[in-house]
């Protein structure tokens, strides 16, 4: 099965702003809460929580890492309910929202800022991404949602300093551009170690400009995911490490690095080829493609359903696009969908539908409700069921 994943941590594209200049010790302007749910109060602005700590967390309904913290926030707000306000800000429609609702308990306000007017005041490329405002209305850290903590609170409110390392985000990152700052190479390679800043993520196509079709750029990823990238493998669900430290394959700000690999349009083609061979000679690693048989997920034809998936027509582009949200893609074949299956469900899926053809689909995707998904793909006379097949999966060994 061949996927070109695309890895995205929790990223958001921002960037029209910057944090060249930090905000923190300076007053937060008095900002405008519009839309606000789950509240006693549809709007209100930051001076209604005048003499209260103000927390901003900026999160949404497709980033695990920030709907996992809401238990802590939601205690630190029972536990301080005179002195705290935490509001949560995202940018998810308010539908998306009533649905997330109504599926996960949860008693936090939620400000839905569509038009990102909040976030361009805080601007920030990954979430969750929190904002510490004091009972002065300075802002006192630019943080993520895990760094809040009681002790925390009890500093703020005591009016102790406190000390946090400012989350900073390079904001005016160019992925189009070479790693290394020289663009008058036709072959080369750049790896640097973590770069502050940077999100992780990767663009195995090169982009639209000179380089579309020869160039694999990855940033602040580390071995595991940049050899699956390498090898056209979904990524962690079909990887088994046979090394004897497996830690030192996972992502840690120690282990990951930036990679950029420019070759000749004569060789793009053989690119993610050429990736491989660079990064099995600098982790030390021999990435080999082996059959086994494992618990897997099918995707198969309903039986008896008259529903089936619209069919593309005309000679269009392919086109797919997918995340936490859901799957948009047009004019593709149903092998699309599986790759985006497998990423969101983390198992291996194979696909015995026996569809030819390319197809138009709008497949969303609800992270409080992943069963979900079973009635969005009965829409289109599918189903998933548990089984055992033979599947190809990336074996990586030390040399």
């Amino acid at each position: 099965m061949k996927c070109v994943p695309a890895f995205l941590l929790c990223f958001i594209s921002v960037i029209s702003f910057t944090q060249e200049d930090t905000i923190i010790g300076k007053k937060s302007p008095d900002l405008t809460f519009d839309q606000m749910v789950n509240y006693h109060m549809s709007e209100a602005t930051l001076s209604d929580f005048d003499g209260k700590i103000v927390v901003l967390d900026f999160w949404a309904t497709w980033c695990i890492p920030c709907i996992q913290s809401f238990p802590k926030l939601e205690e630190l707000q029972h536990t301080f309910q005179d002195y705290l306000q935490i509001i949560t800000i995202t940018d998810d429609p308010p539908g998306r929202i009533e649905r997330f609702l109504n599926k996960q308990q949860m008693s936090l306000p939620v400000v839905i800022d569509e038009k990102r007017s909040l976030a361009k005041i805080f601007p920030h490329r990954t979430i969750p991404h929190a904002i510490v405002i004091d009972k002065t209305g300075t802002v006192r850290a630019i943080t993520t949602s895990s760094e809040i903590t009681k002790e925390l609170i009890e500093k703020l409110i005591s009016g102790k300093e406190i000390h946090l390392d400012e989350k900073k985000e390079d904001i005016h990152f160019d992925p189009s551009k070479p790693l290394s700052g020289n663009e008058n190479f036709t072959y080369q390679i750049t790896i640097t170690p973590f770069r502050d800043g940077y999100p992780s993520m990767v663009n195995p196509t090169g982009g639209e400009g000179s380089y579309k079709g020869r160039r694999i750029i990855a940033t602040n990823l580390a071995a595991k995911s940049l050899i699956e990238i390498a090898c056209q493998f979904p990524v962690g669900t079909r990887t088994i490490m046979d090394v004897e430290d497996k830690s030192r394959l996972e992502w840690n700000r120690q282990n990951a690095i930036c990679f950029d690999l420019i070759v000749p349009e004569e060789l793009g083609e053989k690119r993610f080829d050429i990736m491989r061979m660079h990064l099995e000679l600098y982790f030390g690693l021999e990435a080999v493609i082996e059959e086994r048989v494992m618990p897997a997920k099918i995707l198969q034809r309903l039986h008896g359903s008259t529903h089936k998936p619209e069919k593309a027509e005309g000679d269009l582009e392919p086109y797919a696009a997918y995340g936490g949200r859901g799957l948009s893609m047009k004019n593709s074949p149903i092998s699309t969908l599986c790759n985006f299956l497998e990423g969101q469900l983390n198992k291996p899926l194979v696909d015995e539908t026996h569809l030819p053809g390319k197809y138009n689909m709008e497949v969303p995707w609800y992270h409080e409700n992943p069963e979900q998904i079973h009635a969005e793909l009965k829409n289109f006379g599918l189903e998933l069921v548990d089984g055992e097949r033979k599947i190809k999966v990336l074996v990586l060994r030390e040399k």
